[in-house]
């Protein structure tokens, strides 16, 4: 059946796979400061990828675990186009996986001057990076199409409990709960441009997601983010959720979503709420990695040019934990 997700084994990738497809492929990968990214990166990496990474920090882990990597302006400064297409010539990658938000907006802005260059920048067109960037607009889109999602409110008719958090944000940074007026005065006064949601209890649920370039899902893996911290998950599970799957076909297709990304949703007894869509993979999304190796596999065909294969499954269970590890260097 069609909503039946189990994992097959040809869903592997195969030795010849690997030889056939990954050698000749070199990208940019953004935000390696981040470390949830690092078990992606190493992935790719296996796969004899070879990741040029950047970072606007000087001090970024990610630095220490590749052979190349570049020092960036932030993705809203007016340099930070400049210095990616001076990368761009240097390095003459085969594309670019693009991470926060400051950086999917300029970028895919400008994508037509980047892959006249040379690299296919894998996200989607700017109109839709904005939609997915900011809140109201995710919001909008939510309610125009048909997908369930908390409502908003106006600030002079919240329901408490609500959800205070930025229109543009990332990760758990400024977002708050109020559970009466007093704190609403008081979390409101911290949040720039805020959306005020009604609050949804439950399992949050991230969905990672790869997208061809006629916004076809490709893979689609539900998540369970059992632990998290600072708006990353540092413990996670996949499932089979038949429902959530069919909403995020239609939000992909609708949305006209391409490459990777990951969509947020809440569900508890009276059904599914959906909160984020992010053009990008999430900080947990190595979980969606090594449950269903098309994911990779797919990434490459994308940016070769050739016909996709539909993920056949995902290996449903996987469990993800998380831990820290260090890197020691000297500098002056």
């Amino acid at each position: 059946m069609e909503d039946e997700i189990l994992f097959h084994e040809n869903s592997s990738l195969s030795k010849t796979a690997i030889e056939r497809f990954y050698p000749s492929i070199s990208l940019i990968f953004t935000a390696v400061g981040c470390m949830g990214y690092w078990g992606f990166i190493k992935e790719l990496q296996n796969a004899n990828i070879d990741v040029i990474g950047i970072d606007a920090d000087p001090h970024s882990v990610g630095f220490h675990l590749m052979k190349k990597s570049y020092t960036v302006p932030l993705g809203n400064d007016p340099n930070f186009l400049n210095k990616i297409l001076r990368i761009i010539d240097k390095e003459q990658v085969n594309a670019i996986i693009s991470n926060p938000e400051e950086e999917l907006l300029p970028l895919s802005k400008n994508k037509n001057k980047i892959e006249e260059r040379g690299p296919l920048l894998l996200c989607p067109d700017f109109e839709t990076v904005e939609t997915c960037a900011y809140k109201k607009k995710t919001h909008e889109f939510f309610t125009r199409i048909g997908i369930p999602t908390p409502e908003n409110y106006q600030i002079n008719s919240v329901i408490f409990p609500c959800v205070i958090k930025p229109n543009f944000g990332r990760g758990s940074a400024n977002v708050y709960f109020a559970k009466n007026k007093n704190d609403f005065d008081f979390y409101i006064k911290k949040v720039k441009n805020p959306l005020i949601q009604e609050f949804i209890p439950g399992e949050e649920y991230s969905v990672d997601i790869l997208a061809d370039r006629k916004g076809n899902a490709l893979s689609i893996v539900p998540r369970i983010r059992i632990k998290v911290e600072s708006g990353i998950s540092i413990g996670g599970k996949t499932v089979n959720d038949a429902k959530i799957i069919k909403y995020c076909k239609k939000i992909v297709k609708k949305l006209k979503l391409f490459g990777p990304s990951c969509i947020q949703c809440i569900k508890n007894e009276e059904g599914i709420k959906f909160i984020e869509i992010n053009a990008r993979f999430g900080g947990g999304s190595i979980l969606s990695l090594k449950a269903d190796p098309s994911f990779v596999y797919n990434m490459i065909r994308i940016i070769n040019d050739e016909k996709t294969i539909p993920s056949k499954g995902y290996k449903v269970g996987l469990t993800m934990l998380r831990y820290y590890s260090e890197i020691f260097y000297f500098t002056k």
